[in-house]
C-alpha cells in the first residue's frame, strides 16, 4: 500500500489530503484505515474508516491534525481488527505557521497618466507665476521704500519709487529671458533648463528669426535660443524684453477678475475721500477717512492721486479686456458697444466648452470602469487656441504688463496698515494676500454683490494659468493627440476645478453642468439687483 500526503510537510491547522493508492503486490477489497493522534486533540478517523480498494484508483481521506507531532496511519485488511503485523505509515506534522498570511488586494485602477513633451512648457509657467504673487512683489518693494529721508515722503517720489519697483518686478518675472537679472532681483531663481525648454515649446518660438531682429538689434550681446536651436545676438543698447518675439507670460484675464472684484473701485472710492469729492448722491459711508499726514500713506495717496493722468483708464482696460478675450465691463465709464472694433466673441462660449469636457472627462477617468476619451478636449483646447492667438496683436504684449504693475501697486497701498485701522475687517477670516480683506469690507459697507474678493483671486490666478498653457501650447499642430490632451487636463486639474468652483460662488452658473455663455459683467449685475432688492 503507498501512502502520501498533501501538503508536505504537514503543519499544524493545517488540512491534510492522504493519498492512499493499492500495489500490485496487495489484494483489492475492503480496508480499515486508523490514526494514532494525541490525546489533547479530535481523531479525524474516528474509530476508523473502512474503504473498497480497488486497482488503479486511490483513496483520499482528508485529516485536519491540530498538535504537532507523528501521527501514525494503521492499514488493515478487513473491517476487523487492529491485526498484530498490521503496516504502519508515520505521518509528521510540524509546528503551525505563527506569521499570517499575507491578504491580496483587487481594485480597478486607473492606467498611468499619458506623457507629453509640453510638461516643461507647464512646469516653467507655474514657475513664472509664482514670481508674479503679491508676496513676492511685497518682499521685493518693502526694502526700496523702507528708510526713505524726510523730504522724500514729501510730493510723489515715493509713490513713483513705489511704480518703478512695480514695473521693474513686473518686467522682470514675466520676462523669461531676463535670468540673469532675475537672480539679483526676485526671491526666487527659474531654472535656466526650465526657461529654454519652456520657450522651446511655446507655439510663439516657431516664428522666423527675421522678426525677431526689430527686437533684437536695441538688445545687448546676449544669446536667444529659437525653435531651431539657432542663436541671435544683439549689439548693445536697451535690452530687448521679449525675444519670441515680444511676447510676455501674462495674460489680462487676471487684471479683468481683479477688476470685477472690485479692486479698481475701491482704490478709485478711496482716492475721491482723499480728495474730498463725493461718489453718488447719498452720504458718503468714507466720510470720517482722515488719514494722519505723518504717516506715508498719505504721501502716496498724494502721489497716486498726481498720477492718475498717466494711468491706464477704464477705457482703454475695457476695451482691451474685449479684443483679448470678449469680456465686456458695465459701468458709466465704459465705452458703448458699437466703438468697439475687434472683439472675441467665441471665447467665452469656448472657453467654458473646455473646461466642461474637462470635467467630463475627470468623472470618466474616475470611474475604473470607463476608458475616458479627451478627444472632446483636444478640439476644445485648439479651437480656444485659436482664438487667443487672434486677439494677440495692437496692445497685446505692453498694455497687460502696464495693468498689472498698476493693479499691484494699488494691492500694495490697500495692504498698509493704516489703512486696516480705517476699513477694520473680519479679523478671523483667512485671506490668501494682506490686502483682500480692505475690499471685502469696502464692497460691504458700499453694498456691493457680496461675493469674496477671495473668488475673484481664483479665478485670476487659475484663469491666467490656463489661459497661458493654452495660448503658449501647440495645439494647432496636426500631430497633436488626446494623449496630449489628457496630460493637459490632469496636470492642471487643480486649477480647471478651483476656477469652475469659483465661478460658480461669483456668478450663480455651475460649469461642471451646463456651457453658458452669459456674460460674467452680465451675471454679476443680476445677482447685485438681486441682493438690492433682498435688502
Amino acid at each position: 500500500m503507498h501512502v502520501s500526503w498533501t501538503p508536505d510537510p504537514v503543519r499544524a491547522g493545517q488540512l491534510a489530503v492522504l493519498q492512499i493508492l493499492l500495489e500490485d503486490t496487495d489484494d483489492p477489497g475492503d480496508y480499515t484505515f486508523r490514526l494514532a493522534v494525541d490525546a489533547e486533540e479530535t481523531n479525524p478517523f474516528g474509530a476508523g474508516i473502512t474503504h473498497r480498494m480497488r486497482r488503479g484508483s486511490d483513496f483520499e481521506p482528508e485529516a485536519l491534525f491540530t498538535v504537532e507531532g507523528n501521527k501514525t496511519l494503521t492499514i488493515t485488511r478487513g473491517k476487523e481488527g487492529p491485526n498484530e503485523g498490521d503496516p504502519e505509515v508515520v505521518i509528521p506534522v510540524l509546528g503551525a505557521i505563527t506569521a499570517p498570511v499575507p491578504t491580496q488586494t483587487v481594485a480597478l485602477v486607473a492606467g498611468d497618466p499619458p506623457q507629453s513633451a509640453d510638461e516643461v512648457l507647464w512646469s516653467f509657467i507655474r514657475q513664472l507665476t509664482a514670481q508674479l504673487r503679491f508676496e513676492e512683489f511685497h518682499e521685493f518693494v518693502e526694502p526700496r521704500l523702507t528708510g526713505l529721508s524726510g523730504p522724500e515722503w514729501f510730493g510723489t517720489d515715493a509713490y513713483r519709487r513705489l511704480f518703478r519697483a512695480a514695473e521693474t518686478f513686473v518686467e522682470a518675472a514675466a520676462d523669461p529671458t531676463r535670468a540673469a537679472e532675475r537672480r539679483n532681483l526676485l526671491k526666487h531663481e527659474i531654472s535656466p533648463g526650465t526657461v529654454s525648454g519652456g520657450l522651446q515649446r511655446s507655439y510663439v518660438s516657431s516664428e522666423r528669426d527675421d522678426l525677431a531682429q526689430p527686437f533684437l538689434r536695441f538688445a545687448p550681446d546676449v544669446a536667444f535660443s529659437n525653435q531651431q536651436g539657432t542663436v541671435a545676438r544683439g549689439t548693445g543698447g536697451n535690452a530687448a524684453q521679449f525675444p519670441l518675439p515680444n511676447v510676455p507670460f501674462v495674460e489680462l484675464i487676471w487684471n479683468y477678475w481683479h477688476e470685477e472684484g472690485g479692486l479698481v473701485q475701491t482704490m478709485n472710492h478711496i482716492l475721491a475721500r482723499f480728495q474730498n469729492r463725493r461718489v453718488g448722491p447719498r452720504y458718503d459711508v468714507l466720510a470720517r477717512f482722515d488719514l494722519n499726514p505723518l504717516l506715508p500713506l498719505r504721501n502716496l495717496l498724494w502721489g497716486f492721486a498726481e498720477d492718475e493722468q498717466s494711468r491706464l483708464t477704464v477705457r482703454r482696460r475695457a476695451a482691451e479686456y474685449m479684443v483679448q478675450y470678449g469680456l465686456p465691463l458695465v459701468g458709466r465709464a465704459v465705452p458703448p458697444a458699437h466703438t468697439i472694433v475687434d472683439r472675441r466673441t467665441q471665447f467665452l462660449e469656448g472657453f467654458h466648452a473646455l473646461l466642461h469636457a474637462a470635467y467630463e472627462f475627470y468623472k470618466e477617468r474616475d470611474d475604473k470602469t470607463v476608458d475616458a476619451d479627451a478627444f472632446p478636449l483636444l478640439s476644445s483646447l485648439r479651437e480656444v487656441h485659436l482664438v487667443l492667438a487672434h486677439g494677440a496683436h495692437n496692445q497685446f504684449a505692453d498694455l497687460p504688463l502696464v495693468a498689472r504693475a498698476e493693479m499691484l501697486t494699488m494691492q500694495w497701498i490697500l495692504a498698509q496698515p493704516e489703512m486696516r485701522e480705517f476699513l477694520g475687517g473680519p479679523t478671523m477670516v483667512p485671506y490668501e494676500e494682506d490686502w483682500m480683506d480692505r475690499v471685502d469690507t469696502m464692497k460691504n459697507i458700499q453694498g456691493w454683490p457680496e461675493a469674496s474678493i477671495t473668488h475673484f483671486f481664483e479665478l485670476a490666478v487659475h484663469g491666467e494659468q490656463l489661459l497661458l498653457s493654452i495660448r503658449h501650447g501647440r495645439w494647432n499642430e496636426s500631430g497633436r493627440t488626446r494623449e496630449d490632451a489628457a496630460n493637459w487636463a490632469l496636470t492642471w486639474r487643480n486649477e480647471v476645478q478651483r476656477y469652475i468652483h469659483a465661478y460658480r460662488t461669483v456668478t450663480g452658473v455651475d460649469l461642471a453642468t451646463t456651457i453658458d455663455a452669459t456674460m460674467p459683467s452680465v451675471l454679476l449685475a443680476r445677482r447685485g439687483s438681486r441682493q438690492i432688492r433682498r435688502a
